[in-house]
């Protein structure tokens, strides 16, 4: 279900876009583009038409996803003039991207210019921009810069639901706390806004005290129950390595990982040297890319809780 609404101080209308969904959180290194990435991988796999969006200055999401690197020249050019995001397509088989990049920085200046409040006419700009695009798609996720606040309070205010990736330090509750402030400033423009949930990411022995802590703190943020996932997503240093030096996703990596084990197996049993350049670091994410479906089956399942929510409100 889609709202249109005004923006305090502003004539255009505000389409909320129906399955948009923020990964947003006001830090960087918890792993936001990474849960983004793979679960829009995972539903595309699950034969879901996805969109993922890089609202992100630093546009990293290339690295994840494979494709060539952008300055995010096109994407500003659309959102300033008002037409439809640009869109690569079948970057995965029912996966499509708007590449971001370096130049969406220079957006805010053209935003401050014209007399509005960032945010404010940012989410103007994108609900036009996305809106003219959004419809054959089962589910659109945007990744979201730790800075630019502008970016993320305005892309909050097109969304229908916000993921909080979160690892499992003490560093993340303060960024945890001042993305719930997003949130609510956002959702006073957004009302049918809502938190999809956190999810807990890097895991170790502090994590069931940090998700605790986590869901205390957006709790007492939000002024009511806040969710957070049971699938906790693992941090696997050599994992992420060979994801982004091969452009594959965790669940694409898995047949690649068991591929080189029996290779290096090989090499040893015959003594021949092994190629350390061509070789995978990881030797097993059978596991990681489970988690990342269950992920992803929970997003969907809060993603029809949220809907059956608004519509009886």
């Amino acid at each position: 279900m889609s709202s249109s609404f005004s923006l305090a101080g502003t004539s255009p209308q505000i389409t909320q876009i129906a399955r948009a969904v923020v990964f947003g959180i006001d830090k960087g290194g918890v792993g936001k583009t990474s849960c983004s990435c793979n679960v829009a991988g995972q539903a595309a796999a699950a034969g879901y038409k996805t969109l993922i969006i890089d609202l992100d200055p630093v546009g990293a999401m290339h690295n994840d996803l494979g494709y060539d690197k952008e300055d995010g020249a096109r994407l500003f050019d659309a959102l300033r003039k008002g037409h439809p995001l640009p869109v690569i397509k079948d970057v995965r088989p029912n996966l499509d991207v708007v590449p971001g990049g370096a130049e969406l920085r220079d957006l805010q200046g053209i935003l401050f210019s014209r007399g509005q409040a960032p945010m404010e006419a940012f989410a103007s700009l994108l609900s036009a921009s996305l809106g003219a695009i959004a419809e054959p798609y089962d589910l659109i996720i945007i990744d979201t810069p730790p800075g630019d606040p502008w970016i993320t309070e305005g892309a909050l205010c097109v969304a229908s639901a916000l993921v909080i990736p979160a690892r499992p330090d003490d560093g993340t509750l303060d960024a945890v706390e001042n993305t719930a402030k997003k949130f609510m400033r956002a959702r006073h423009f957004n009302p049918d806004l809502r938190l999809a949930g956190a999810v807990m990411f890097g895991i170790g022995g502090a994590s069931r005290r940090i998700a605790r802590q986590t869901r205390e703190r957006l709790t007492e943020s939000l002024g009511e129950a806040a969710p957070v996932f049971e699938t906790r997503i693992r941090y696997m240093e050599t994992a992420a390595v060979d994801s982004r030096r091969r452009g594959m996703l965790i669940h694409e990596l898995s047949p690649a990982v068991e591929e080189s084990v029996k290779q290096r197996f090989a090499a040893f049993k015959n003594g021949e040297a092994v190629e350390e350049d061509k070789a995978l670091l990881a030797t097993d994410v059978g596991n990681l890319a489970k988690e990342y479906t269950a992920l992803t089956r929970e997003i969907f399942a809060r993603l029809l809780e949220i809907e059956a929510e608004v519509s009886n409100d």
